[in-house]
């Protein structure tokens, strides 16, 4: 961790660093230090404890994977910097975790978050690992593929104009965004649709029975949000 940070803060500090990059690296630092934190609260629950000494081990590895000379060798999804911009989303997502205004409240959403996180986190690294077997790092990278690209899923997008119909507050449809770009689809859409910024838009679309996103609103309203993807219209 301490390698991790040293040099995420040396980056931070490069004059030549775009502020892109700068972004990115800030990410990763207040995703791993937000966690850091969390282990050392005192009235962590020793489960929620194994559960951050998890993620931080996963984040780790990918970012030493990301910053290793052997990357460089990966097959990128999109351009030469998609493994450290894809670190730094799923590190965003982990600090957005840890606050507590961002926080999911129910158990059930936590867990799937902190799941969805640490898997990314592992598919990064094997995605970018030399003794992965071809079928490992090809499985990786499609893990990987679907949060990069989840902005541009049919399915996000659909949600997307469902909730503009009712007028939503900017505030709102960026913490859609936000969540999406940081944890994929379908938990991060939901857990931002989640939060208290959407509440006037998810009480609207619950009050329209006769749409087809109907029971999605409805799920999210009076649910963990985690149970609400089988919801989502098929077509």
């Amino acid at each position: 961790m301490k390698e991790v940070l040293t040099k995420m803060m040396i980056l931070i500090d490069d004059p030549n660093a775009t502020p892109e990059d700068r972004a990115t690296y800030m990410n990763i630092t207040g995703g791993l230090t937000s966690t850091l934190r969390a282990i050392q609260d005192p009235d962590v629950t020793p489960e929620d404890r194994a559960a951050y000494i998890g993620i931080v081990k996963a984040m780790n590895g990918a970012v030493i994977a990301t910053l290793a000379p052997s990357s460089k060798q990966s097959h990128a999804p999109q351009g030469p910097q998609w493994a450290l911009r894809a670190v730094g989303e799923n590190s965003a997502g982990l600090r957005e975790f840890n606050a507590p205004q961002s926080a999911p409240e129910d158990p059930k959403d936590r867990k799937k978050i902190q799941k969805k996180i640490e898997e990314t986190f592992k598919a990064l690294q094997t995605a970018q690992d030399p003794n992965a077997s071809p079928k490992e790092r090809k499985d990786a990278l499609k893990k990987v593929r679907q949060q990069i690209e989840a902005l541009k899923s049919s399915e996000y997008l659909e949600l997307m104009k469902e909730i503009k119909r009712y007028k939503p507050s900017a505030a709102c449809a960026e913490t859609v965004e936000n969540r999406t770009r940081q944890v994929g689809w379908s938990d991060g859409s939901l857990w931002g649709l989640s939060g208290s910024s959407c509440a006037a838009t998810v009480a609207a679309g619950a009050s329209q029975e006769r749409t087809e996103w109907h029971a999605l609103f409805a799920c999210v309203q009076r649910n963990p949000f985690s149970s609400c993807v089988d919801y989502v219209p098929e077509d």
